[in-house]
Protein backbone atom coordinates (compact mmCIF):
# COMPACT_ATOMS: atom_id res chain seq x y z
CA UNK A 1 0.00 0.00 0.00
CA UNK A 2 1.98 2.36 1.04
CA UNK A 3 4.78 1.50 -2.12
CA UNK A 4 1.25 2.22 -3.99
CA UNK A 5 1.08 6.17 -2.42
CA UNK A 6 4.69 6.79 -3.51
CA UNK A 7 4.38 5.36 -6.89
CA UNK A 8 1.18 7.09 -7.24
CA UNK A 9 2.87 10.55 -5.82
CA UNK A 10 5.72 9.98 -8.05
CA UNK A 11 3.76 9.96 -11.18
CA UNK A 12 1.80 12.96 -10.21
CA UNK A 13 4.65 15.01 -9.73
CA UNK A 14 5.93 13.47 -13.18
CA UNK A 15 2.78 14.92 -14.51
CA UNK A 16 2.63 18.14 -13.29
CA UNK A 17 6.14 18.57 -14.25
CA UNK A 18 5.62 17.55 -18.02
CA UNK A 19 2.61 20.00 -17.56
CA UNK A 20 4.59 22.70 -16.45
CA UNK A 21 7.23 22.58 -19.65
CA UNK A 22 4.46 21.19 -22.05
CA UNK A 23 2.33 24.44 -21.88
CA UNK A 24 3.05 27.25 -24.37
CA UNK A 25 5.31 30.43 -22.72
CA UNK A 26 3.78 33.27 -23.06
CA UNK A 27 5.35 37.14 -22.37
CA UNK A 28 4.52 38.33 -19.44
CA UNK A 29 5.91 42.41 -20.96
CA UNK A 30 4.26 44.07 -23.31
CA UNK A 31 5.96 45.03 -26.58
CA UNK A 32 4.30 48.59 -26.59
CA UNK A 33 5.58 49.70 -23.37
CA UNK A 34 9.30 49.18 -24.60
CA UNK A 35 11.31 51.78 -25.97
CA UNK A 36 11.94 50.44 -30.26
CA UNK A 37 15.96 49.77 -28.90
CA UNK A 38 14.64 47.13 -26.11
CA UNK A 39 12.03 45.28 -28.80
CA UNK A 40 13.00 41.93 -30.98
CA UNK A 41 11.61 40.90 -33.63
CA UNK A 42 10.49 37.31 -32.33
CA UNK A 43 8.76 39.73 -29.30
CA UNK A 44 9.67 37.68 -26.36
CA UNK A 45 10.53 38.74 -23.65
CA UNK A 46 10.69 37.86 -19.61
CA UNK A 47 11.57 40.36 -16.43
CA UNK A 48 14.21 39.00 -14.63
CA UNK A 49 12.11 37.44 -11.81
CA UNK A 50 10.25 35.25 -14.75
CA UNK A 51 13.24 34.03 -15.96
CA UNK A 52 15.10 33.37 -12.89
CA UNK A 53 11.46 31.34 -11.83
CA UNK A 54 11.84 29.83 -15.29
CA UNK A 55 15.74 28.83 -15.04
CA UNK A 56 14.93 27.15 -11.56
CA UNK A 57 12.37 24.62 -13.19
CA UNK A 58 14.39 23.94 -16.35
CA UNK A 59 18.19 24.45 -15.84
CA UNK A 60 19.10 22.68 -19.18
CA UNK A 61 17.86 25.95 -21.01
CA UNK A 62 20.34 27.82 -22.73
CA UNK A 63 21.14 31.04 -20.31
CA UNK A 64 23.44 33.58 -21.91
CA UNK A 65 24.90 36.56 -21.01
CA UNK A 66 26.18 39.06 -23.98
CA UNK A 67 27.69 41.83 -21.76
CA UNK A 68 31.29 42.82 -22.41
CA UNK A 69 33.50 39.60 -19.88
CA UNK A 70 35.70 42.78 -18.47
CA UNK A 71 31.79 43.99 -17.35
CA UNK A 72 30.82 40.68 -16.42
CA UNK A 73 34.29 40.70 -14.05
CA UNK A 74 33.69 43.59 -12.46
CA UNK A 75 29.70 43.36 -11.68
CA UNK A 76 29.14 39.72 -11.43
CA UNK A 77 26.43 37.90 -13.28
CA UNK A 78 22.75 36.37 -12.89
CA UNK A 79 22.87 32.71 -11.35
CA UNK A 80 22.42 30.00 -14.18
CA UNK A 81 24.54 31.99 -17.08
CA UNK A 82 25.54 28.88 -19.03
CA UNK A 83 28.00 31.29 -21.51
CA UNK A 84 29.51 34.86 -21.22
CA UNK A 85 29.40 35.79 -25.50
CA UNK A 86 29.53 39.70 -25.83
CA UNK A 87 27.50 40.71 -28.51
CA UNK A 88 29.47 44.06 -28.44
CA UNK A 89 33.28 43.96 -26.61
CA UNK A 90 35.33 46.79 -25.44
CA UNK A 91 37.81 48.56 -28.16
CA UNK A 92 40.86 50.64 -27.80
CA UNK A 93 38.48 53.32 -28.63
CA UNK A 94 38.07 56.05 -25.73
CA UNK A 95 35.30 58.18 -26.34
CA UNK A 96 36.17 61.70 -24.61
CA UNK A 97 32.95 63.03 -24.65
CA UNK A 98 31.54 60.23 -23.04
CA UNK A 99 34.73 59.49 -21.10
CA UNK A 100 34.21 55.75 -21.36
CA UNK A 101 35.82 53.37 -23.96
CA UNK A 102 33.99 52.35 -27.10
CA UNK A 103 32.38 49.34 -27.52
CA UNK A 104 32.66 47.61 -30.52
CA UNK A 105 30.20 45.09 -32.69
CA UNK A 106 31.70 41.71 -32.05
CA UNK A 107 31.57 40.05 -35.99
CA UNK A 108 31.75 36.29 -34.44
CA UNK A 109 29.21 37.01 -32.05
CA UNK A 110 26.61 34.53 -34.01
CA UNK A 111 29.50 31.51 -34.94
CA UNK A 112 30.25 31.85 -30.89
CA UNK A 113 27.24 30.89 -30.18
CA UNK A 114 26.48 28.38 -32.43
CA UNK A 115 29.39 26.75 -30.41
CA UNK A 116 27.58 27.57 -26.98
CA UNK A 117 25.13 25.31 -28.66
CA UNK A 118 27.27 22.65 -29.63
CA UNK A 119 28.90 22.97 -26.33
CA UNK A 120 25.47 22.01 -24.74
CA UNK A 121 24.22 20.10 -27.39
CA UNK A 122 21.52 22.43 -28.54
CA UNK A 123 20.13 23.52 -31.81
CA UNK A 124 19.23 27.02 -32.96
CA UNK A 125 15.50 25.76 -32.10
CA UNK A 126 16.33 25.13 -28.22
CA UNK A 127 15.08 28.08 -26.29
CA UNK A 128 17.59 30.58 -25.61
CA UNK A 129 17.39 33.62 -23.04
CA UNK A 130 19.89 36.96 -23.61
CA UNK A 131 20.68 39.41 -20.90
CA UNK A 132 22.82 42.11 -20.39
CA UNK A 133 23.54 44.87 -17.92
CA UNK A 134 19.96 47.20 -19.03
CA UNK A 135 18.22 45.56 -21.58
CA UNK A 136 19.35 46.88 -24.79
CA UNK A 137 22.07 44.79 -26.28
CA UNK A 138 20.41 41.63 -25.00
CA UNK A 139 17.89 43.05 -27.88
CA UNK A 140 20.24 43.59 -30.07
CA UNK A 141 21.57 39.89 -29.73
CA UNK A 142 18.28 38.66 -29.76
CA UNK A 143 17.83 40.26 -33.23
CA UNK A 144 21.05 39.27 -34.63
CA UNK A 145 19.97 35.50 -33.35
CA UNK A 146 16.76 36.03 -35.28
CA UNK A 147 18.25 36.70 -38.55
CA UNK A 148 20.70 34.51 -38.51
CA UNK A 149 18.02 31.59 -38.20
CA UNK A 150 17.70 30.81 -34.29
CA UNK A 151 13.85 30.30 -33.50
CA UNK A 152 12.90 30.59 -29.58
CA UNK A 153 15.21 34.08 -28.07
CA UNK A 154 14.14 35.01 -25.26
CA UNK A 155 14.91 38.80 -23.96
CA UNK A 156 15.29 39.86 -20.33
CA UNK A 157 14.50 43.67 -21.20
CA UNK A 158 15.14 44.92 -17.40
CA UNK A 159 18.68 43.38 -17.85
CA UNK A 160 21.02 42.30 -14.91
CA UNK A 161 21.80 45.81 -13.47
CA UNK A 162 19.02 48.21 -14.86
CA UNK A 163 18.50 51.21 -16.46
CA UNK A 164 20.42 53.67 -15.21
CA UNK A 165 18.92 57.53 -14.73
CA UNK A 166 20.49 60.25 -13.41
CA UNK A 167 22.73 58.05 -11.42
CA UNK A 168 20.13 55.55 -10.19
CA UNK A 169 19.10 51.82 -11.52
CA UNK A 170 15.69 52.44 -11.21
CA UNK A 171 14.14 49.25 -13.01
CA UNK A 172 13.24 45.77 -11.31
CA UNK A 173 16.82 44.48 -12.79
CA UNK A 174 18.20 40.86 -12.14
CA UNK A 175 20.21 42.72 -9.09
CA UNK A 176 17.54 44.69 -7.90
CA UNK A 177 15.26 42.20 -7.82
CA UNK A 178 17.13 40.74 -5.02
CA UNK A 179 17.79 37.26 -7.63
CA UNK A 180 21.23 35.10 -7.11
CA UNK A 181 24.02 36.17 -9.01
CA UNK A 182 27.44 35.29 -8.91
CA UNK A 183 31.70 36.26 -9.87
CA UNK A 184 32.17 32.24 -10.79
CA UNK A 185 33.64 31.57 -13.61
CA UNK A 186 31.39 30.51 -16.26
CA UNK A 187 32.27 26.96 -18.22
CA UNK A 188 30.78 28.26 -21.45
CA UNK A 189 32.30 31.25 -22.23
CA UNK A 190 34.21 32.70 -24.96
CA UNK A 191 37.31 34.58 -24.64
CA UNK A 192 37.64 37.18 -27.14
CA UNK A 193 40.10 39.25 -27.59
CA UNK A 194 39.75 43.52 -28.02
CA UNK A 195 38.27 43.93 -30.70
CA UNK A 196 39.86 47.07 -32.78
Amino acid sequence: MKRARLFLLFATYVLSAASITAEPLTTPIDPTQLPQVKRTPQQKYLTSIDAYRLLERDPDILFVDVRDPVEVMIYGHPRFIDAIVPVRAQSTEFDDDLKQWVLKDNPNFVMYMDQALDHYGKTRDDMIIVTCGSGWRSAEAARQLHEAGFTDVWHIPDGYEGEDRKGFNIHNAWQLAGLPWSYDRVHGSQRLRIIR
